[in-house]
């Protein structure tokens, strides 16, 4: 997942609640943030990989701000339903970066497509891409599955087990294994053991409590952190994941 979801920048991530078509409320930490840094823009510029789009800013008196003209073109852009979420990374001012998530907390693939070759380079990685002067090449880069996982109360529990989304679990045939190595943002390794359980008339794959309460416990995980676990190709067949944590510090 390289850089964009680095933890060096603020993010923040907002759930596309009943209402959300027409405008999105910022949450109010980052907008008391972006107050002390004296900020007064009223355009915000939010990037994804199927484009960019300028929003309009509007304030309340209490300082708390919302996207509005332009947020609904995104909306329909990234097909956003109820229950989908968009993790935002604060690049500057009212600059950012967006990644949009499903209800199952894989993240949307978009296809576009380029006339140039020049264009096709500044696409982020999280779109698939096509171009329609040539065929693509080979050795173009393909982003690397992953989850994620808000933290909640019971995460905390020594003995808790986590579930694997489903659809990730089968689209990368995750059932034939019975471990897993995280690798923390320190890179530092935990070795996770995995259970296969039937619950619904459906198989599911969890995380068991001992390894991932050490990992949850040593990197000092609380409620509302979110983590990305990011499958590592390179490290098959063993199944590791690289884990990006974002505070709730910074998303609140």
């Amino acid at each position: 997942m390289d850089a964009k979801l680095a933890i060096s920048r603020q993010h923040f991530f907002k759930v596309m609640m009943p209402g959300f078509l027409q405008k999105l409320n910022l949450p109010p930490a980052f907008c008391k943030k972006l107050k002390g840094e004296d900020s007064d823009r009223d355009r915000a510029v939010v990037r994804s990989c199927k484009g960019t789009w300028k929003m309009n800013v509007c304030r309340n008196p209490q300082g708390l701000m919302s996207f509005k003209d332009g947020w609904p073109e995104f909306v329909d852009a990234h097909e956003l339903s109820v229950g989908d979420f968009v993790v935002f990374e604060h690049i500057a001012d009212l600059h950012f970066n967006a990644f949009v998530f499903d209800l199952n907390g894989c993240e949307k693939e978009f296809v576009v497509e380029f006339q140039h070759e020049e264009a096709a380079e500044a696409v982020r990685p999280n779109c698939r891409k096509t171009n329609t002067k040539r065929k693509p090449a080979d050795k173009e880069a393909v982003q690397n599955p992953y989850f994620i996982l808000t933290m909640k109360p019971h995460h905390a529990h020594k003995f808790t087990r986590i579930a694997i989304p489903a659809s990730f679990r089968r689209s990368n045939n995750l059932k034939a294994f019975s471990s897993l190595i995280l690798t923390d943002p320190r890179n530092r390794e935990w070795a996770i053991k995995l259970s296969v359980d039937r619950s619904g008339g459906q198989f599911r794959t969890r995380m068991k409590g001992g390894g991932w309460h050490r990992f949850y416990a040593s990197n000092k995980l609380k409620e509302g952190d979110v983590c990305v676990f990011e499958l590592n190709r390179q490290r098959l067949p063993t199944v590791l994941m690289d884990v990006k944590i974002i505070r709730v510090l910074d998303i609140d």
